[in-house]
């Protein structure tokens, strides 16, 4: 019985790979997790700068300035005067 066991479970590992290789085999699946990996960098991208928008119209909202453009540019901060200590 088990030898039985035994051969079903290799004809079966056997059909298993021979149904991989008819439909692509590992270079389609390759190209698959590529494709899909691609377009979920692109949904992660566009859900972040959502959110981000909606963060910043929302700090515009607390602090009541929703007249100003929101500012884009990356400005480093200014250094402290070197005659004030903090």
């Amino acid at each position: 019985m088990d030898v039985l066991a035994v051969l079903l479970a290799l004809i079966a590992i056997v059909m298993a790979f021979i149904a991989l290789q008819r439909t692509g085999g590992l270079k389609d699946l390759r190209q698959q997790i590529d494709a899909l990996s691609s377009k979920t960098e692109d949904a992660t991208k566009g859900a972040r700068e959502t959110t981000a928008d909606a963060l910043r119209h929302l700090e515009q909202l607390i602090r009541g300035r929703e007249e100003q453009p929101p500012d884009h540019t990356n400005k480093p901060p200014t250094p402290p005067e070197q005659g004030a200590h903090p």
